[in-house]
């Protein structure tokens, strides 16, 4: 225990060498050299200025740690009811044309923002070497980033969000002319096409190698220099935030430890490694053998715009599996829901996590946080999506109806039943490591199971034979195994930017090195100088790192998704689990949802996996073995090569 030498006035009390006290002036210097040996009055003034000394600093310590508490617990109750405040205003419907409600509501929005970044300021004047009660650190460190990006002002609104809407139209921006003045096009339409949805409807049905490589080049010719511009204004802004909150900015972006996670994702990399080789050699093979030496070398990396061509086509029947598993032998999923509303559909998605042990979503629930979708602009191609402000959670549902629409609504309400088990927790612990999706991932798993579909009666008189099962799940291999190294690819472009390591003049090249060191990926073309050739996909929601969430969720989905399986004391192949109507899996989600971020990651995670809670792919590789299998024994016989020589492909 540490002491002010003031207290003491003028004496300092000091052990003598027989056990008694000695006193001798604060400035030994001036005095003889002398021990006294002091009366005993003397020695109970020492010890009662011992004591004082020692109440005082306790007291202190006690008056600090209480006006911390007090603080942290005003501060929450701010938290809370500031983020109340924007759930109503940014859910509320916007009519585009009604200036003045939206000026109000951008008002309001601006005065909730100038709170919050209060509150962080706040929390950075407590000095955390002060604080005693380990939970009020943790509180005030939480509470000094809840700023955000709003502690930049008016550049925020001014600047920041201009920035981020502008990359979410680059892909729906009707700017790209068709290929061939549209000869290809329906009634030969040569008017001008978005990047979503149009052109990714043609990757999904193009066969044509020319028609994927012209779009692929022309799109990012047409975007380069905005998305240079929005994009690296994004970095900079979060840079300057941090600095500005004096927060690591990978803490500022990643909400959680950027190091220890790269570290597991790579972990997790390693072990994803001799599977995708094998995939990737596969694919490489079809591909050779669909368009020739002219557009993919048998040894190299894949042309990128073939590879987003195998990724669209997963589940078509033009797929590089069609002459070893034709899509025709595959039950057609979307029979099993056509006799569904749009509503039976959430509502069926609900009855899952109500099997688990889950209350029933409340009435209010269903008529205030259900958005139904705007009748005036139908959207074919809508999808459903969810407005996520602990505690209001709101969803927007399409009319549209289809097993894909089913499966998001059960991801979806993963994030409903999340927000609702953290909501008594104090506001600053809502973030919860974004769980809510790798949980949302393993129930899509179980859901779309065909043990769960024949279980409801969803997949009435279909017979799922070994080669179906197979069949499904080499399509669902594609879909996910050959995405991670992408969404692994952009979460490491976008930590070595926001670290310095890399800069816009050099971040293209640095992409094409990653892509091809753990994608075996290659550009379909030259690569210029200023070129900046990231997809459509690593824009979208880039202020909510999307793509690390999609790594974790794929890879940590796959983990839940075993170990409720295990909980469920599931036999046979893991592929084929389904957990509905386990309460004890119900029981240990709570367990981990309750915790909100009160607990560091592991111990958040090890509620569920509490033998090995770090990020693994080994509960993949499980799912995938009999993917696996043949893979490792049909690459033998074509005697194809494993990994990929160097591209000779020029980036400068």
């Amino acid at each position: 225990m540490a002491f002010h030498k003031a207290t003491f006035k003028s004496f300092k009390c000091l052990p003598h060498a027989n056990g008694r006290l000695s006193s001798v002036p604060a400035d030994p210097a001036s005095s003889a050299k002398v021990k006294l040996i002091p009366p005993p009055e003397m020695i109970l003034q020492c010890l009662s200025l011992l004591l004082i000394a020692a109440i005082g600093h306790s007291s202190a310590a006690a008056n600090y740690d209480l006006e911390a508490k007090t603080f942290i617990d005003q501060s929450s109750a701010r938290y809370y009811k500031f983020y109340d405040e924007i759930a109503a205003e940014t859910y509320s419907a916007n009519n585009e044309d009604d200036f003045e409600a939206l000026f109000s509501k951008l008002t309001n929005v601006k005065r909730i923002a100038d709170e919050l970044v209060s509150i962080s300021r706040q929390a950075s004047g407590f000095d955390l070497s002060r604080v005693q009660s380990v939970e009020s650190k943790h509180a005030l460190q939480e509470l000094r980033s809840v700023g955000d990006l709003f502690v930049l002002g008016d550049d925020y609104f001014s600047s920041v969000q201009m920035n981020l809407v502008a990359l979410q139209t680059l892909s729906t921006d009707k700017d790209i002319e068709p290929y061939l003045g549209g000869a290809k096009m329906p009634d030969e339409d040569d008017s001008p096409i978005a990047y979503y949805p149009d052109i990714q409807k043609i990757v999904q049905q193009s066969k044509d190698s020319d028609e994927l490589k012209y779009y692929w080049e022309t799109w990012r010719e047409k975007n380069q220099l905005w998305a240079s511009l929005n994009f690296y204004t994004i970095v900079q802004s979060y840079q300057k935030a941090a600095r500005i909150l004096e927060v690591p900015v990978h803490k500022l972006w990643y909400r959680f430890d950027s190091h220890e996670m790269l570290q597991q994702m790579e972990q997790a990399m390693v072990e994803l490694k001799p599977f995708y080789q094998q995939l990737h050699s596969f694919v490489r093979q079809e591909l050779f053998k669909k368009y020739g030496s002219d557009v993919i070398d048998p040894n190299g990396p894949i042309p990128d715009h073939l590879f987003q061509q195998v990724l669209e086509q997963a589940w078509g029947a033009d797929s590089v599996l069609e002459d070893y598993f034709p899509r025709s032998e595959l039950p057609q999923y979307d029979d099993f829901v056509k006799h569904l509303s749009a509503k039976a559909l959430i509502n069926e998605s609900e009855s899952f996590y109500t099997s688990l042990g889950f209350e029933p979503l409340s009435a209010d629930f269903h008529k205030n946080q259900i958005k139904e979708p705007n009748e005036d602009k139908p959207d074919d191609d809508c999808r459903p999506s969810i407005f996520d402000l602990t505690p209001h959670v709101y969803l927007m549902y399409c009319e549209k109806v289809s097993f894909r629409k089913l499966m998001q609504y059960h991801s979806h309400m993963a994030r409903v039943y999340y927000a609702n088990q953290k909501s008594q927790l104090p506001s600053y612990y809502f973030k919860a490591f974004n769980l809510e999706f790798p949980v949302g991932e393993a129930v899509v798993l179980s859901a779309s199971s065909p043990a769960h579909l024949t279980g409801r009666g969803l997949a009435k008189g279909v017979q799922f034979t070994e080669k179906a099962l197979m069949n499904r799940l080499f399509r669902m291999s594609i879909h996910t195994v050959l995405n991670i190294p992408l969404y692994y690819v952009h979460t490491k472009v976008m930590h070595d930017l926001l670290n310095d390591t890399v800069d816009m003049d050099t971040v293209n090249r640095h992409y094409w090195r990653l892509l091809e060191l753990h994608a075996g990926i290659e550009p379909p073309s030259d690569r210029t100088e200023g070129a900046i050739d990231f997809p459509y996909k690593f824009y979208v929601n880039i202020d909510q790192n999307f793509q690390t969430q999609k790594f974790i969720s794929e890879i940590l989905g796959y983990q839940f998704y075993r170990a409720f399986c295990q909980k469920s004391h599931h036999r046979g192949q893991l592929h084929n689990c389904d957990f509905y109507g386990n309460n004890a899996v119900g029981n240990d989600l709570r367990s981990m949802m309750s915790l909100g971020s009160t607990r560091p990651w592991k111990e958040v995670v090890g509620k569920i996996l509490p033998n090995n809670a770090s990020l693994s792919s080994l509960a993949l590789l499980e799912f995938y073995q009999p993917v696996f299998d043949w893979l490792k024994n049909h690459n033998r016989q074509a005697n194809a090569k494993i990994g990929w020589t160097s591209t000779k492909k020029k980036i400068v």
